[in-house]
């Protein structure tokens, strides 16, 4: 550790039995818990605990000291911890002064009679406030004391005293003994220094003695060797703790073409003409990459056993190899985190290597899945990218990449994790935003509703050859029934969603009809021809490139192509239109051919939900009504004519319409439940409206909800 102050073999000498005697009793007050942290400074690769302790984290203030700046960077939970330990202790101790302390340190003569003392960046732990204070009224002592804690605790008396039991094995006892040694040794220094210094405010508290401690203890700590049988310990205990599977995702240092999973460093570069992807070298596995420099996205996955099944439809080149662990911990480089490390135990590994992207056409990605195996000879599951045949020094065939990888753009794009891209043929851009329900004399800054977190939704639109590109960033509408029938009436439309969870739907409608509108991948059987076209020969069943395929059906069917220059005009032009939502779509409810919920269980009245499937339709509508009167009731506005006539007519005028789309927005939400429970009552469905409305009513009616839900149940059992 870098020292400070000179510290005099005549001082330290006389302080020697003064802190033999107090070492032993101090240990036995110092709780297992911040003392297994403190023992743990030592390890940089020791994932931290409850305490959160770091080796080598500084956190440096402004004009503090070094003893100051190590104490904060422990934390306020440990030193408080050890505090309210040692406490009482610190109070009744029977510390002697020896007189070479008394001669060496100043006692409170040397304390100015006037100081400024300033808080900052709020409350401080009673240990940091004493320590910044006796920095101010006496400067130099905390540096005095870290001083001699460092040089007492290789002193020949003393030693043996920090020294642990050798019937001590795990790693936690270890960790814990070297901790508690060391900080009753340095409390030990710390309380005679500071009874001698008497400074007003501090006069040797306990929360200056254990502050001081604290930090002396890093300065060591961090520095120090640990235990014998420490590093035996704490990889037994790494291993117990290893568990499988594993899964992680990181970046691999790439240098010349390659990364590796290494134990150490590897030197010089491997030979990759067999596989053309991965091989085994001394200490690990190298990786060619079409990368030359820089950082790439790695996924690893660690299992118990071989994979059920491989992998080759998203990647490019899949690759399977041995490779013998000598050690284990291998990882993707000095940055890598430790979940990303392989079993720290040696032995065989099979490592199957997935790579893509490696000719520049997209994102480069690798995914790495390793399992303990015999060795066996290298397996190529699929050779798919031009680099891997030159490597292999075969003949590249003509790769013709498929049409929707013409669509990459779109990941790195403003379009990215999630929007709705629509497409609408002859229309103009006023039709577009009407059928969405925004008004096209309202344009505000895309940018500023992008930074909106209301979740109100709006609308880009631009002009290109031939209709109408919309698109809505992180937005949905476009992929609404409404809506698409709306904007179909205006010309032939297609929309691709989806969003950051890969929930996605493409819809396609034309002449005021939904056609089909179905997640990638679960189509159900479409009639429409000019669909079926629009979708012929797209592999939803492999995942790569599902959304390029999506947008490349929008294309085909809109006959407009999606195109990046357009996407940057739009973003360039700053130009987003609010929407006025559409009411959602009303779903019968799912039957079984003898009438019963196809998926029972759930609703407003738990499980006697499903008896009303067995309900007159009638009575069912009659539910319904009853449950948006309840929210009209308790909200107090059953006397509003607009609510009045619907409740009335049982049906939504277009004022109240217009009044029940409003209520999805964030100005207009305070009756959003009556609204949702009255549309739900219109379901042509009376099944789906009555679940639905007293769905509505339970959470927005209060008492009159609950009354109206055991009535309902009343009407269901004797049904």
């Amino acid at each position: 550790m870098e020292k400070h102050t000179e510290v005099s073999s005549r001082l330290a000498e006389a302080l020697v039995p003064v802190v033999a005697d107090l070492i032993p009793l101090l240990r036995g007050r110092i709780p297992r818990g911040p003392a297994t942290a403190l023992g743990r400074l030592g390890v940089p690769e020791v994932t931290p605990d409850a305490f959160g302790l770091e080796a080598g984290r500084l956190v440096a203030g402004s004009g503090e000291s070094e003893v100051l700046s190590r104490l904060r960077s422990l934390g306020d939970p440990v030193s408080e911890r050890l505090l309210g330990a040692l406490e009482l202790t610190l109070d009744e101790l029977v510390v002697v002064v020896p007189e070479e302390v008394e001669a060496a340190v100043p006692g409170p003569d040397a304390t100015p009679q006037a100081f400024g003392f300033m808080m900052s960046n709020g409350p401080n732990a009673q240990t940091v406030t004493a320590v910044r204070l006796l920095d101010q009224v006496r400067p130099g002592i905390s540096a005095l004391i870290v001083a001699l804690v460092a040089e007492l605790a290789e002193h020949e008396t003393l030693a043996p005293l920090l020294a642990v039991a050798p019937e001590l094995t795990g790693e936690e006892e270890l960790a814990a003994a070297q901790g508690e040694a060391h900080l009753a040794l340095a409390v030990a220094v710390a309380a005679p220094v500071l009874r001698r210094t008497d400074a007003p405010l501090l006069a040797g508290t306990p929360a200056a003695v254990v502050g001081v401690a604290l930090a002396a203890v890093s300065a060591l700590l961090s520095e120090s060797p640990m235990p014998p049988g420490y590093a035996a310990a704490l990889l037994e205990k790494r291993r117990a703790e290893y568990l499988l599977p594993a899964t992680a995702s990181c970046s691999a240092e790439v240098h010349a073409h390659q990364f590796v999973l290494a134990e150490r460093p590897v030197v010089g570069e491997a030979d990759f003409s067999g596989n053309g992807l991965a091989v085994a070298v001394p200490g690990g596995v190298a990786v060619r990459t079409g990368l030359g420099e820089g950082r790439l996205s790695v996924t690893m996955r660690i299992l118990e056993g071989p994979p059920d099944t491989v992998d080759v439809d998203w990647w490019d080149e899949v690759t399977e190899i041995s490779w013998r662990a000598e050690q284990g911990d291998a990882t993707l480089g000095e940055s890598t985190p430790h979940r990303t490390r392989t079993p720290p135990w040696p032995g065989d590994f099979r490592v199957r290597v997935h790579a893509i992207g490696r000719d520049g056409e997209e994102r480069e990605r690798y995914e790495l899945v390793l399992w303990q195996a015999p060795p066996g000879p290298d397996i190529v599951y699929k050779r798919g990218d031009r680099l891997g045949y030159v490597l292999r020094g075969e003949p590249a065939p003509d790769i013709e990449p498929p049409p929707e990888t013409a669509y990459r753009w779109i990941d790195e794009s403003a379009l990215g994790d999630a929007a709705t891209v629509t497409m609408v043929r002859g229309a103009s851009p006023d039709e577009v935003l009407l059928a969405f329900g925004a008004d096209p004399a309202e344009p505000e800054s895309a940018e500023e509703l992008s930074q909106d977190f209301d979740l109100d939704p709006w609308v880009s639109v631009l002009p290109v050859e031939g209709g109408v590109l919309a698109v809505e960033f992180n937005g949905f509408q476009g992929s609404c029934g409404p809506v698409l029938e709306s904007l179909s009436r205006t010309g032939r439309t297609a929309s691709l969603f989806w969003n950051i969870n890969a929930v996605t739907r493409l819809s396609f409608a034309d002449n005021g009809n939904v056609l089909a509108s179905h997640e990638l991948g679960c189509a159900e059987e479409i009639t429409d021809p000019d669909v079926n076209e629009a979708l012929a020969g797209l592999d939803f069943e492999s995942y790569r490139d599902n959304l390029e395929k999506g947008v490349l059906a929008v294309e085909r069917y809109s006959g407009n192509r999606l195109r990046e220059e357009d996407v940057e005009r739009m973003v360039e032009a700053n130009a987003g239109y609010r929407i006025l939502p559409h009411l959602s779509e009303l779903y019968p409810e799912a039957r079984n051919p003898d009438g019963s919920r196809a998926f029972p269980g759930d609703g407003p009245l738990g499980a006697e939900t499903d008896r009303l499937a067995f309900v007159p339709e009638e009575t069912l509508r009659d539910l319904a009504w009853q449950a948006a009167s309840a929210v009209a009731e308790y909200v107090g506005v059953a006397g509003d004519p607009v609510i009045a006539d619907v409740l009335a007519e049982r049906r939504l005028s277009a004022e109240a319409e217009l009044l029940a789309r409003r209520s999805q927005l964030r100005a207009h939400r305070d009756h959003a439940w009556l609204w949702e429970a009255i549309h739900h009552a219109t379901n042509p469905d009376p099944l789906s409206g009555a679940i639905r409305s007293l769905s509505a009513a339970r959470n927005a009616s209060g008492p009159a909800g609950e009354e109206l839900l055991e009535h309902a149940r009343r009407v269901a059992r004797e049904c």
